[in-house]
């Protein structure tokens, strides 16, 4: 094990998956702050280890884990007023929101030299962050990577060298647009169920139990937001948010979809703005 457990860790973004990844640091004695755009009182439990100066958390932060919503937050993280990338000192950060791979290859050309910018974006939702197994996928040098495994093995319990910068998003991309998909699917046909003189509980143990099974199905009641309608600041709307970023990927890349693949996508960019209530039944 490297010295990167020795040195101090900055968690940006204390939502729904920094908090926990955050305690989860705390928890194994990780020299670990953390700090976020919502004032103090917003985090009662982190106490000292809450700071709200941007400027102060970089100036103690060596390693900065960002986890931050979107794109816009991540460049006031970083450009914005006592930005990251406004420090003179050598700084790493790992990037383990899920943004536009498009963007994320122009923004690491924009990093300053004394910044060392990683991609780690993560999977598995607050019930996994809580429990510290995530899954990590890493676009980075191979130097790189082994620097900052020790911090990524407390976090997560699956943690994959996808390749060079870029690549860890690119997956990651894919992965939630099939997530997204399984989420509309499952939703539409509980909200269906009825219709066909099925109770919701008789479908979700048929589901579980045979070819219909997915990550989504069978975590109903562990995964906080499972029952959410859509609101522009929830998770569903995240899920729309990565869905746009990997069609923005897409169309900076070689692809070359067809038209039905194109009214797929955009059904489902549809379907999770309109994603049926979640039955009671």
């Amino acid at each position: 094990m490297n010295d990167i457990i020795k040195l101090n860790i900055g968690i940006a973004g204390c939502g729904t998956m920094g908090l926990p990844m955050l305690e989860v640091l705390l928890k194994n004695k990780i020299k670990a702050i953390g700090y976020d755009i919502r004032p103090k009182d917003n985090f009662p439990t982190l106490k000292d280890k809450f700071i709200s100066s941007k400027a102060e958390f970089f100036d103690k932060s060596d390693i900065i884990l960002s986890a931050v919503r979107d794109i816009d937050q991540t460049l006031e993280l970083c450009e914005g007023h006592n930005g990251l990338f406004k420090l003179n000192s050598p700084k790493t950060i790992i990037i383990c929101s899920t943004l536009s791979p498009a963007f994320l290859k122009k923004f690491f050309l924009q990093s300053p030299d004394n910044i060392t910018m990683i991609e780690a974006p993560m999977s598995g939702a607050p019930m996994r962050a809580k429990n510290a197994s995530l899954t990590f996928m890493v676009g980075s040098k191979a130097s790189e990577f082994e620097k900052i495994l020790p911090i990524l093995n407390i976090l997560g319990d699956k943690i994959y060298h996808i390749g060079e910068f870029g690549s860890g998003m690119s997956v990651k991309v894919l992965n939630n647009f099939v997530a997204s998909c399984s989420v509309v699917a499952v939703r539409h046909v509980l909200s269906e169920a009825k219709n066909l003189n099925i109770t919701t509980n008789q479908l979700i143990k048929i589901l579980n139990s045979s070819s219909g099974k997915t990550w989504y199905s069978e975590n109903l009641e562990n995964i906080d937001w499972a029952k959410e309608n859509y609101e522009t600041d929830n998770t569903i709307a995240i899920l729309e948010k990565d869905v746009r970023s990997f069609l923005d990927g897409l169309a900076d890349s070689n692809s070359s979809s067809n038209d039905a693949m194109v009214n797929f996508q955009n059904a489902l960019l549809d379907g999770l703005k309109n994603i049926p209530t979640f039955p009671n039944n």
